[in-house]
């Protein structure tokens, strides 16, 4: 008789951790820091898609549109994290660029990989690649 309660005890436990909605490990709202100083603000989403929004204030040293907030967008499914910025405002500078990240959330810290592509002074368009480490704060 014992054995069959733990059996259904068990059973509950892992239903109850598959149930679990895909976009558990992100909390909303919450603020995630990169190496760089820039600011990750993720204020809504959406329970049945992971879709999230928020905002992003680029710290980085050497590039361009600093310190402003601009509209971030997102797609959490699982522990998989996609979101993007497009450098553009009706309050803050245009930087005629997209940067699009890519990474798993891990508790509190966020491995990611970046693709910035930009208008270059030729008018043509450039890419740049890097990774960025955000951490909860």
């Amino acid at each position: 008789m014992q054995e069959n309660t733990l059996t259904r005890l068990f059973v509950l436990l892992l239903f109850a951790l598959v149930s679990l909605p895909a976009h558990a490990q992100l909390a909303v709202p919450s603020t995630w820091v990169n190496q760089r100083g820039s600011i990750l603000s993720i204020q809504a989403i959406d329970a049945s898609t992971g879709n999230f929004t928020g905002t992003y204030v680029n710290n980085a040293a050497g590039f361009s549109c600093r310190g402003q907030p601009y509209a971030m967008a997102g797609n959490v499914a699982a522990n998989k994290i996609d979101f993007y910025v497009n450098w553009t405002s009706p309050t803050a500078p245009n930087c005629r660029t997209i940067t699009i990240w890519n990474g798993r959330v891990a508790g509190d810290k966020i491995p990611t990989r970046w693709k910035l592509y930009y208008v270059g002074s030729d008018w043509n368009f450039h890419k740049m690649t890097g990774q960025d480490l955000f951490t909860r704060r």
